[in-house]
């Protein structure tokens, strides 16, 4: 999840949470933490019970993949991005232009995602 780590000040911006939530129990999730530094909320889902419940598919020996929502202030879901295999991470020009045009006052704005998803250098 390098992309949305790098991108979360642009969607912070748009007062949007990104919310990660993955099939790990908490010891991996704080490790992954701890590693990477993540700033936004990565929640567990042992067991992928809440996944089901968003028809999250399980793909990999009966595991879920990792689902990202972005939120608003109202705890509104504006993007969910299913993933379709443990490594895949999503490109965030879509959900930021999807919450951007949504968001009022910054139809205008200028903020630079960057558009290829890759993970900057």
């Amino acid at each position: 999840m390098a992309q949305l780590r790098h991108d979360y000040k642009e969607f912070k911006a748009l007062n949007t949470e990104v919310l990660v939530m993955v099939p790990n129990g908490p010891r991996m999730i704080e490790k992954y933490v701890n590693e990477n530094k993540s700033p936004y909320p990565i929640l567990s889902d042992k067991g992928s019970k809440v996944a089901a419940q968003y028809f999250q598919v399980k793909q990999f020996f009966l595991v879920g993949t990792p689902t990202v929502f972005l939120v608003n202030k109202k705890s509104q879901v504006l993007y969910a991005h299913y993933a379709t295999s443990i490594i895949e991470e999503p490109d965030n020009k879509e959900p930021y232009e999807t919450i951007r045009m949504r968001s009022p006052g910054t139809a205008s704005s200028k903020i630079a995602v960057n558009p290829t998803g890759d993970a900057p250098a």
